[in-house]
């Protein structure tokens, strides 16, 4: 393991002593034993987040496992996890999870696409090596999605919140999420700006539920890339599909969109499980 990845492993095994204390840059950096500016940097480098956005997401984790697992009092979990109040811990949680702590408490199911696991070896090395299974070339008939769409500030954790409320809705329509294959399906809409949907393969695009977006997925040949379920290493997966994988496949990425897919027994960050991502090529 090199020496930065040992410095970063040491901090977080830190945090998690003091989780439920104030913990300052001051004390982490010493931790690391690199100044703050550079440990910062490092860490940034490393994580894809800052420090502090990783700490408050560890907290809300932590949290919101406790809201389900315990019955412990909203006031007491946000005293707990460094808020000053409920209102104030109950603002970060609703943004960060998509619904407040009590409608999650109620629900009882937990998310585990948004949780953050603390940071580990096995982690950062496999952040370093995010494709690890053999690309295929496939043809796919053509077929049929539908779902719901997001359109603003598209990313790795919108995307995770988006699926929590779609599998609501397919829940409302008394629709087995875990009986239907799903698709992720990102584009660009007519202002080039990224727009993303959380679907599931249907017969047709005839009476889909009002709120629904429907898409045609032409038959083609496609670059199908098996990917370790873990939802936060997507980001860093996506960059080495474009940058070294299909390079070294000699093949050119067309049409103008990509999809994720997940099978009907796809639960998310559950290790034995696989995603695979899908994308046109010439």
């Amino acid at each position: 393991m090199e020496s930065y990845d040992t410095s970063i492993l040491k901090v977080t095994e830190y945090i998690e002593r003091r989780i439920n204390q104030k913990i300052t840059l001051e004390e982490l950096s010493r931790e690391a034993a690199f100044s703050k500016y550079h440990f910062m940097r490092i860490f940034k480098a490393l994580t894809k987040e800052t420090l502090n956005e990783y700490v408050r997401k560890r907290r809300l984790t932590l949290a919101a496992k406790e809201l389900i697992e315990s019955d412990t009092s909203l006031i007491q979990i946000a005293l707990k996890y460094g808020y000053a109040s409920q209102e104030a811990f109950s603002r970060t949680f609703s943004s960060y999870m998509g619904t407040s702590p009590l409608s999650y408490r109620k629900k009882g199911a937990h998310h585990y696409n948004l949780y953050k696991d603390v940071l580990s070896e096995e982690i950062l090395r496999t952040r370093k090596h995010p494709v690890r299974h053999e690309t295929c070339i496939i043809e796919i008939s053509g077929f049929y999605i539908g779902g719901i769409v997001l359109e603003k500030n598209v990313n790795n954790h919108t995307i995770s919140k988006h699926w929590n409320q779609f599998y609501d809705e397919l829940i409302k329509l008394s629709i087995d999420p875990h009986t239907k294959k799903c698709f992720g399906y990102e584009s660009l809409d007519q202002d080039n700006e990224p727009y993303y949907i959380a679907a599931v393969e249907v017969d047709s695009l005839e009476e889909l539920p009002k709120s629904w977006i429907g898409k045609y997925i032409p038959p083609h040949k496609y670059a199908a890339i098996p990917l370790d379920n873990v939802i936060e290493n997507i980001p860093f997966a996506m960059e080495e599909i474009y940058r070294n994988e299909l390079p070294a496949l000699h093949v050119k990425p067309v049409l103008n969109f990509s999809l994720e897919y997940y099978d009907e027994d796809f639960t998310a960050n559950e290790p034995t499980h696989m995603l695979q991502y899908l994308i046109p090529i010439e």
